[in-house]
């Protein structure tokens, strides 16, 4: 018995294990129960779907397996046990023009948000979440929400959020303008735990260069009570609202800054946003507590904000899967931030990832290896000739364990560099990397660019009291949890 309530909580994390345990017998299914409903993710979809094997539609003779997931959370005793309810999927709503044209809301969607009351903790259902279900939140002890708005223009009810006392972090979705999207300026401005917001707006405004995004109306409570955020994240922002653009967070409070597709304007790249416009021109100086930042785009006043000393550990540059038009300019910014960030945060860096379209020479190598003794991750264009410039550097990077080279995109003559190590078997590749270096100055991970990535096991000899490596070949599943390949995406 000992052993299974040892066992369960670090091993049996699996929703399917969990269930056969509870089948077991009586005291495995007290002491199992709660772990199983802990989590609970029900997926909606908009067609019936039938089994494989043999034919049959799912829930035959009942509703669909979303309604009676649904329907049990409800009726049985399990819901006090729930700490996460995440919504998705496609959930069809009926008789949705009729409705509308009379001011009514589905009858569907309205038994849909009275029957989740527990704590939902992700909505990213095609249909709105009704006031029932935001009057349930008020009185939860929820703390992380994630709700994803319909991109439908069908009329819907416009409900303005209550605030959630226990609020610390919030995720929005796909927000238009144009979609009756609820207010939540009230539960921004009133959710005073609010630690961790991220609204990513739905990218048709961006593409049609279309000016409806106001940030006062989602914003406008703030004003006189700034928001005391620590991680603040944007994605996909395309406005003109500068001048009327209040402060609405306390720069001194910021810790992670994420921007991604908010650099620039639209189809014509106007380059009107209000964070190269507006907010950032008044991050000079950066936030006194910013240890992050993650962009896909460098801007140029981004080296002038760092060129401030501060406390900055994580600075990550994704690499678009296709990479833009090459431009003139993109060498003097990558040269103006390598200096700004290695002579003045060089002392506190640990993570540092640029784009694949900016190929480091062999002085910016070097001023990143003397200058930030302290890197553990550490990503960047490169070529095979790069390799004895980078080898020659590792003894002065004694903490790094991650380092993952980047292909060069825009030089056929660097792709054709490329092109003839691939033709190398994979141990010719480390075998070329790692010879006449000390093992203790060797990564744990190296990946070469092209699908390689390998792992460095360091072995010491007791009898010699040396050390060798063992070097063995790893898939991407491996490494995807590592932060300097998780974050080289544009989500957020």
């Amino acid at each position: 018995m000992d052993y299974i309530d040892r066992l369960t909580p670090q091993q049996l994390e699996a929703p399917a294990d969990l269930a056969r345990i509870c089948r077991t017998c009586r005291v495995f299914h007290y002491m199992t129960l709660p772990l199983l409903y802990t989590n609970v993710t029900l997926r909606s979809y908009g067609f019936i779907r039938y089994s494989p094997d043999d034919g049959r539609p799912e829930g035959c003779g009942m509703g669909s397996p979303f309604v009676m997931g649904l329907n049990r959370l409800v009726l049985r005793n399990v819901a006090e046990y729930v700490r996460a309810l995440k919504i998705v999927g496609e959930y069809k709503e009926h008789d949705v023009e009729a409705c509308s044209k009379n001011g009514r809301v589905p009858d569907s969607s309205m038994m849909l948000s009275t029957l989740v009351r527990v704590a939902i903790e992700s909505w990213e259902l095609n249909t709105k979440m009704l006031p029932t279900v935001w009057e349930g939140l008020v009185h939860s002890k929820i703390q992380s929400l994630t709700i994803k708005f319909p991109t439908s223009r069908t009329p819907k009810p416009v409900s303005v959020v209550p605030p959630i006392p226990s609020l610390v972090s919030l995720k929005v979705l796909d927000i238009d303008p144009l979609c009756y999207v609820d207010d939540i300026s009230r539960l921004l401005a009133e959710s005073r735990k609010l630690e961790d917001l991220s609204i990513v707006w739905n990218p048709r405004m961006r593409e049609a260069s279309e000016l409806s995004v106001n940030l006062s109306t989602i914003f406008r409570r703030c004003r006189g009570q700034p928001l005391k955020l620590k991680k603040a994240a944007v994605k996909n922002l395309f406005t003109h609202d500068l001048d009327t653009c209040p402060e609405y967070y306390d720069a001194g409070y910021l810790e992670e800054i994420t921007i991604i597709n908010s650099i620039g304007g639209g189809s014509g790249d106007s380059g009107a946003s209000p964070f190269i416009g507006g907010p950032m021109r008044k991050l000079r100086p950066p936030p006194p507590r910013l240890k992050y930042l993650r962009g896909d785009r460098a801007w140029e006043s981004m080296a002038e904000i760092l060129t401030n000393p501060g406390r900055l550990e994580r600075l990550y540059i994704p690499s678009p899967q296709k990479a833009p038009p090459h431009e003139i300019k993109a060498d003097s910014l990558r040269d103006s931030l390598v200096e700004a960030v290695t002579q003045h945060h060089g002392q506190t860096l640990r993570h540092l990832l640029f784009p694949s379209r900016w190929r480091l020479s062999s002085e910016h190598i070097r001023h990143i290896a003397h200058r930030c003794p302290n890197l553990e991750q550490l990503g960047f264009a490169a070529t095979p000739f790069d390799f004895i410039s980078i080898r020659s550097e590792l003894p002065f990077l004694p903490k790094l364990k991650v380092l993952r080279l980047l292909e060069y995109p825009y030089s056929s003559a660097l792709s054709e560099q490329w092109h003839d190590f691939e033709s190398f078997d994979d141990m010719e590749c480390i075998d070329t990397f790692v010879n006449g270096v000390e093992p203790t100055h060797l990564p744990r991970w190296v990946d070469f660019g092209d699908g390689r990535v390998f792992e460095i096991e360091k072995v010491q000899i007791p009898e010699e009291s040396d050390w060798r490596i063992r070097v063995k070949q790893r898939n991407h599943e491996a490494v995807k949890d590592i932060d300097i390949w998780r974050l080289d995406s544009f989500e957020v």
